[in-house]
C-alpha cells in the first residue's frame, strides 16, 4: 500500500509539471536547443544557417538526446524530452521531500507551491519546468543530489550535482560551488564547537572531512569535464580584443536581463523587491531549529546560492569603473542557483513549519489535577493559536498553489499558439508562410526574417541570415552574430554605418541599398515582411520602401515574402537547358 500511494505522489507531481509545462510545440527554447541537437547528428540539416553551424555548447545533451531526431519527427522528439525531464525531475522531487513531510500529498503541494515561488519571485527570470533543452534534465539530478544532502550524503550529492553539471556546466556548476560554501561555513562552525562547546554541542558536529569527500569530488569533475572542456574550448584561438567584445556584448547587449542586477531593479523591479522579500521569509524559517545534520547541510547549502548572488551582486558594482573585467565575470550567471534554490527552499520549509504548528501532541499524557488546571489552560491557549497560525500559512500555501494550478488549466481553455514567437508570428498566417517557404523555396534558400520570430527555421527547413533569439556561444560567432544584427535592424542608413536608431526591426522602411547589401554580404535570397512591423513604432526616420522593389511571390494579410535574387533560378534554368 505504501508503495502504490510513494508511485501515486510522483505521478500526481509529475501531472503538475506536466500542466504548467506544456505549450504548442515549440516552446521558447525548444526550436534554439532541438534543431542544433538535430544539425549536430545531421549536419545537412537547413544547411548553410548561420546558427546552426556554429559551435556547440551543449555536446552533451546533444550526443545523449540529438539522436532521436533521427528516428522521429522533431514534435515528437520534443514530447518524448518533455516526458523524460518532468517525469525525472517529479521523481527526484519526490525523493527530495522524503526525508522533509511526513504527511502524504506534501510533496504534491511543496511542488506547486515552489512553481508560484519561482514564477513570481525570481529575480533573474531563472525557469525550471518547462521546454526541452540541456538545463531541464540538468535539474532532475539537482533534485536526486538535494535528496542526498537532506540525507547528509555528501558524496553521493556531490555525484549528482556533476552529472548535471555533464549536462548543463552552470547548472551543476553553481551547485557544487554552493556545496563549497556550505562546507567552509560547517566547518567553521563545528571547529568553533569543538574548541568551546559542551558535550552536548559535539554531538552537533556531522562534517565529512575533506578526505571523505574525495569519491564524491573525484566523480564529480570527471562528470563535468565532458562539459567545462569544450565550453572552455569555445574562445580557444581567438584574439584577445575579439573575445573582450563578445563578452561585453553577451552581457550588456543581449541578456541584461539575466545577467545584470541594475537592468534588473529598472525593468523588473517589482520581482526584486519579491525576491527581496523571500529572502526574508528564509531567514526566518533558517532560524527554527534544525531537525536532522541533513537539514542543516540543506539550509547551509541554500545560503551558499545566496552568497554566490551577492557575489554577483557585488561585482554589478563595477560595471561603470570597469565595464569589461565586470562582464567577464558577470557572464556567468551569478543569479542562477538563487533564482531557483530560495523558493525551493522557502516552498520545503514554509510548509514544513506551517505544518509543525498544526500538530499538537505536547498535551497527550499530561496530568490535569486541579493545581495544574490554570497552567494547562494557558498552555491550551498558546497551542490552540499556534495551530491557527499554521492552519493560516497552510491555507496561504495552498492558496498559492491553486493560483499555480488554476493558471496552468487556463492554458487549456482555448486553442494554444507556440510562444516562440510574437505578434502576429504566433497565428496561422505565419504558419502558412513558413509551409510556403518550405515547398516552393530551394532547400539552401536563405532568408532574412522579422527580428522577434523565433520559428522560421522550424516550420520552414530554411536557413536564415540572423535572428535576436539564436546567439551563438563562441566569440568569434558571437561578434559575427552581432554584425549580422547590426546589418539587418540596425543602423537604417547604409551612407552612415555608425548612426543606428535602435533595434528598429522595421523591414517597411528599410531602403534598398539595405537590401542590396544583405544580398551580396550574407548571400540572402528572400526576404519575410510583417506588414504590421510599424505599429505601436515611433517612426524615427522616413524611407521609401525599397522591398517593393522585389518580386512578390507570397502574400496574406500578416506577412509577405519577396524574392531578392534570381540567380538561383537562373542557374537551375540553365542547366535544364543544357545538353
Amino acid at each position: 500500500m505504501k508503495f502504490c500511494l510513494n508511485k501515486l505522489e510522483i505521478l500526481l507531481i509529475f501531472a503538475i509539471f506536466f500542466l504548467v509545462g506544456t505549450y504548442a510545440v515549440p516552446d521558447v527554447n525548444e526550436a534554439h536547443y532541438i534543431e542544433k541537437a538535430a544539425h549536430f547528428w545531421n549536419p545537412d540539416y537547413v544547411h548553410g544557417d548561420f546558427f546552426l553551424d556554429s559551435q556547440d555548447a551543449h555536446a552533451v545533451f546533444y550526443w545523449t538526446f540529438g539522436w532521436l531526431t533521427l528516428l522521429f519527427p522533431m514534435e515528437t522528439v520534443i514530447w518524448i524530452g518533455r516526458c523524460l525531464t518532468w517525469f525525472g525531475m517529479a521523481a527526484g522531487w519526490w525523493r527530495m521531500t522524503r526525508p522533509v513531510f511526513k504527511r502524504w500529498g506534501f510533496g504534491v503541494l511543496s511542488a506547486l507551491l515552489f512553481l508560484f515561488l519561482n514564477q513570481k519571485c525570481s529575480c533573474a527570470g531563472e525557469w525550471v519546468v518547462g521546454g526541452v533543452e540541456a538545463k531541464g534534465f540538468a535539474y532532475v539530478f539537482v533534485f536526486f543530489g538535494l535528496g542526498e544532502l537532506f540525507r547528509n550524503r555528501w558524496n553521493r550529492a556531490l555525484v549528482f550535482f556533476g552529472i548535471g553539471a555533464m549536462f548543463h556546466v552552470l547548472v551543476g556548476g553553481w551547485c557544487i560551488a554552493a556545496l563549497g560554501i556550505a562546507w567552509l561555513v560547517l566547518n567553521i562552525h563545528e571547529r568553533t564547537l569543538k574548541k568551546n562547546g559542551s558535550p552536548a554541542d559535539l554531538e552537533k558536529c556531522f562534517l565529512p572531512s575533506l578526505r571523505e569527500l574525495l569519491p564524491g569530488l573525484t566523480a564529480a569533475v570527471l562528470f563535468t569535464l565532458p562539459a567545462l572542456v569544450p565550453a572552455l574550448q569555445l574562445n580557444a584561438d581567438v584574439p584577445a580584443e575579439t573575445a573582450r567584445n563578445a563578452t561585453y556584448l553577451y552581457v550588456y547587449e543581449r541578456l541584461p536581463h539575466h545577467l545584470l542586477l541594475s537592468h534588473m531593479a529598472e525593468h523588473n523591479s517589482v520581482k526584486l523587491g519579491l525576491f527581496a522579500l523571500l529572502i526574508l521569509v528564509w531567514g526566518f524559517l533558517c532560524a527554527r531549529p534544525r531537525t536532522s545534520h541533513g537539514d542543516m547541510t540543506f539550509r547551509t547549502f541554500i545560503c551558499g546560492a545566496l552568497v554566490i548572488a551577492m557575489i554577483g551582486w557585488g561585482i554589478n558594482l563595477f560595471i561603470e569603473i570597469a565595464p569589461d573585467k565586470a562582464a567577464s565575470l558577470l557572464r556567468y550567471y551569478w543569479f542562477r542557483l538563487a533564482d531557483v534554490m530560495l523558493p525551493l527552499g522557502v516552498s520545503l520549509l514554509f510548509i514544513r513549519y506551517a505544518d509543525g504548528l498544526c500538530q499538537n501532541t505536547r498535551l497527550s499524557g499530561q496530568n490535569t489535577i486541579s493545581g495544574q488546571n490554570t497552567r494547562l489552560s494557558g498552555q491550551n491557549t498558546r497551542l490552540s493559536g499556534r495551530r491557527l497560525s499554521g492552519m493560516v500559512l497552510l491555507g496561504m500555501a495552498v492558496l498559492a498553489s491553486g493560483m499555480t494550478f488554476y493558471g496552468a488549466l487556463g492554458k487549456f481553455s482555448k486553442p494554444m499558439r507556440p510562444r516562440s514567437c510574437s505578434g502576429a508570428s504566433r497565428g496561422e498566417t505565419w504558419q502558412e508562410l513558413c509551409r510556403f517557404a518550405r515547398e516552393n523555396t530551394e532547400k539552401d534558400a536563405l532568408f532574412v526574417v522579422p527580428y522577434t520570430t523565433r520559428t522560421f527555421r522550424w516550420f520552414a527547413r530554411r536557413g536564415e541570415v540572423g535572428v535576436w533569439k539564436d546567439i551563438p556561444q563562441d566569440a568569434g560567432g558571437l561578434c559575427e552574430w552581432w554584425e549580422r544584427m547590426q546589418d539587418q535592424f540596425y543602423a537604417f542608413d547604409i551612407n552612415k554605418p555608425g548612426q543606428t536608431y535602435g533595434r528598429a526591426g522595421s523591414f517597411t522602411q528599410m531602403p534598398k541599398a539595405k537590401i542590396e547589401l544583405l544580398k551580396t554580404k550574407y548571400g540572402a535570397d528572400y526576404i519575410v515582411r510583417n506588414k504590421h512591423d510599424l505599429k505601436g513604432r515611433h517612426i524615427l526616420m522616413k524611407t521609401r520602401n525599397g522591398i517593393e522593389d522585389y518580386e512578390l511571390v507570397f502574400e496574406n494579410k500578416d506577412f509577405e515574402l519577396r524574392r531578392l535574387s534570381d540567380t538561383k533560378r537562373e542557374e537551375a534554368a540553365q542547366d535544364q537547358a543544357s545538353p
